[in-house]
């Protein structure tokens, strides 16, 4: 099976506020399962559809304060009844504010896992 991932993942489980793109103030918890700088893998119990648009408040571990990402889902499986779905999603856009607060969280994981 060939990897054409172009960043590397980390594993990592951060709290995530999931919405879509249409809807202001229904918001759905998760979970992010790994993440790189292209894209998040997420568990909800909410099944999202390809090609769907999300706003994702991602709070890094340690931080009480979130980095706003919008992403596009581009699969989601069942996972089972308690666990919900994963998604996998492409990251399209991140709060410019806090980008590199988001790319630095990112590094810092690359940076544990090699050096």
């Amino acid at each position: 099976m060939d990897n054409n991932r172009r960043f590397l993942r980390f594993e990592v489980n951060d709290f995530l506020e999931l919405r879509p793109l249409n809807e202001v103030a229904h918001y759905v918890p998760g979970n992010s399962a790994n993440l790189s700088l292209m894209g998040i893998c997420f568990s909800s119990l909410v099944e999202w559809k390809t090609g769907q648009m999300l706003f994702i408040d991602y709070f890094m571990s340690g931080d009480s304060d979130s980095v706003k990402l919008k992403v596009v889902v581009v699969w989601s499986e069942l996972i089972g009844d308690l666990e919900g779905y994963l998604t996998g999603a492409r990251i399209i856009a991140v709060e410019s504010e806090k980008e590199s607060k988001f790319i630095n969280y990112y590094f810092q994981k690359l940076k544990g896992k090699f050096f």
